[in-house]
């Protein structure tokens, strides 16, 4: 049996791939390489300015609340385009600022598990149904699900929920060919996490410093989680599933 050149390995074409979450930010860094890649992208997200970023990179978009079953199916849907879904990267989540743990509501706790947990299943099993040939799932999680943190505590939890999730499916859809794994990031300079970070420069934090805080000292990036990404759902990754790659810079070393 001859063995595959790099080329081969990495190449996504004719491959149907949904990326929720894709309008900016580490989901849209996704797309761009999915795309690059040669892959059908459909971009699915509740901004609106996602179908800019669609028309940008070639791909197709869907307004998509993760958390509306109709959506959600719909999405999955347009991606398949008529045929096979054959990857789909769970991105789409809320973030992470809690406050102090008796500060925490009942209420904030359900949304939080709702969009990255129980959405995220939705999404997931909604995908399997539509990936007749196989396929790959890539989940997003996050460092906060390994190692926890102070006054985050339902997003560590939730994302927590999400590499158990991984390894589940990975057993269960194995058999048929599909592989599901999950990234967990550390801190990526994105648009949402300076917005987050925003109170507390005002405080006299440095946000450039503060993201930089890891071994290699620099800040990640959404295209570092894109490259991971990348890995995952090509035949590089071919034996790999029910995994949680840990994307940080080291900062969990």
């Amino acid at each position: 049996m001859a063995t595959p050149d790099n080329e081969t390995l990495i190449d996504l074409t004719g491959k149907n791939a949904l990326v929720t979450g894709a309008a900016k930010g580490i989901g849209r860094a996704i797309a761009e390489r999915l795309r690059a890649a040669g892959a059908n992208v459909t971009l699915a997200d509740l901004d609106a300015s996602g179908d800019a970023t669609a028309k940008e990179i070639g791909g197709s978009f869907v307004v998509c609340d993760i958390t509306n079953a109709d959506q959600l199916s719909a999405a999955v849907t347009a991606a398949a385009r008529g045929g096979n879904l054959d990857i789909l990267v769970n991105n789409a989540g809320i973030y992470p600022t809690t406050g102090p743990i008796d500060k925490v509501s009942d209420s904030f706790v359900s949304r939080m598990l709702e969009v990255n947990v129980r959405a995220q299943y939705s999404a997931a099993r909604e995908a399997a149904r539509a990936m007749k040939d196989g396929g790959a799932i890539v989940n997003l999680a996050s460092i906060a699900g390994i190692r926890g943190g102070a006054n985050i505590t339902a997003y560590s939890a939730s994302k927590g929920a999400v590499i158990a999730l991984t390894r589940a499916f990975a057993n269960e859809l194995g058999p048929r060919g599909i592989r599901v794994n999950a990234i967990a990031p550390g801190i990526i300079d994105t648009p949402g996490v300076q917005e987050q970070m925003a109170p507390l420069k005002a405080g006299g934090l440095d946000i450039d410093a503060a993201i930089a805080a890891n071994p290699l000292r620099i800040a990640g990036q959404p295209d570092h989680i894109a490259r991971v990404t990348l890995f995952l759902v090509s035949e590089l990754a071919a034996f790999i599933t029910g995994q949680t790659v840990v994307v940080d810079g080291g900062a969990t070393a």
